[in-house]
């Protein structure tokens, strides 16, 4: 026995030695993970827009050297369109007291911006945050919500329309009463169309199993044109719209660079990929200390002209030499129409 008493010493060092390094590991993981950026992202529903701007965020995060994992770790939740989820979803993020929340929608930009006080909140895909009531200017805001405006470029769009169409009249979209954000858009887009001599037919919807209906309401009225605006219900529903417009042979034209893939003939699009982007340099000076309070509402940095010319000559629509020049135009090529 007393032969054995020197090996049973060395492992018992031995044993010691690797419970003192597992300690220091475990410590070690601790303090890794404390020194986390904790963030969330919570969107409203699946929509091309937002995860465009899902894909812009988590390349953001990239482009300023964060590494999940390493520098952060991000949780995603969607509340599928339901409101009660939404509901659910944002008071879940308040216990978890997170170091930032990206939100991307109106309707989830309203929800955080009632229940969610004191932790910075960047907000994406928002066409006019004014508007939502989280601020009376894009200077001055609530104290912990800064963010991107991907309002429409409905200006643009009008003149747009002239230069292809000369001589249209009336051009027809589907908007949602129920969504804040698609009311604004459908207002601006008015707006926009009277100043260019052109009138804008508009048909309510309110669930995306009406869209089919609506779009069909809307064919019946005989515009020039369908041109749809952007909200959260008709984005995810678009190839219902698309469907009707390529079978009543109404030309297509869209606010989602998606949709030009999906039969939209002409698209002037904010670049939503480009808009979560822009959300993480927001995020990173809150990161380096500065406040939400502080940072400005921004519009997104780039907007997009994209043809699609299979869909276009299904249509009948030749693109002058103004679209054909213009600088950065994108062509895409559609599914079959």
């Amino acid at each position: 026995m007393k032969a054995n008493l020197p090996v049973l010493s060395k492992i018992i060092g031995i044993l010691f030695i690797i419970a003192i390094i597992l300690v220091i590991v475990s410590r070690s993981n601790e303090m890794s993970e404390y020194n986390l950026k904790k963030i969330m992202l919570l969107q409203y529903n699946d929509s091309p827009l937002s995860e465009l701007s899902k894909e812009g965020i988590v390349d953001g995060l990239k482009s300023i050297g964060y590494v999940e994992g390493v520098d952060y770790k991000m949780k995603a939740l969607n509340a599928q369109g339901d409101v009660s989820t939404l509901n659910i979803m944002v008071d879940g993020a308040l216990n978890e007291n997170p170091d930032l929340i990206f939100v991307t929608s109106t309707p989830t930009l309203q929800v955080v911006a009632r229940k969610i006080q004191n932790i910075p909140v960047v907000f994406t895909v928002v066409a006019d945050p004014v508007a939502a009531g989280v601020g009376s200017s894009f200077s001055d805001h609530m104290p912990n919500i800064t963010g991107i405006s991907t309002m429409g470029d409905y200006e643009g769009m009008a003149k747009w329309l002239k230069i292809i169409m000369p001589d249209i009249k009336t051009v027809g979209t589907i908007f949602t009463p129920g969504e804040l954000n698609s009311v604004k858009n459908l207002e601006d887009f008015r707006n926009a169309c009277t100043n260019a001599q052109i009138e804008l037919l508009g048909v309510p919807v309110n669930s995306s199993t009406d869209v089919n209906d609506a779009a069909l309401s809307l064919a019946g009225q005989k515009p020039d044109v369908i041109c749809q605006i952007i909200d959260n219900l008709t984005s995810g529903a678009f190839s219902s719209i698309s469907k009707v417009a390529t079978d009543q042979n109404i030309p297509l034209f869209g606010f989602v660079s998606e949709q030009a893939k999906h039969g939209a003939a002409f698209v002037v699009s904010r670049n939503y990929h480009q808009a979560g982007i822009d959300a993480v340099m927001l995020a990173q000076k809150i990161f380096e200390g500065q406040s939400p309070q502080h940072l400005q509402f921004e519009f997104v940095s780039k907007t997009d002209v994209i043809i699609n010319e299979k869909a276009a000559a299904y249509f009948g629509i030749s693109f002058p030499e103004q679209v054909l020049n213009y600088e950065g135009l994108i062509k895409v090529k559609a599914e079959e129409l």
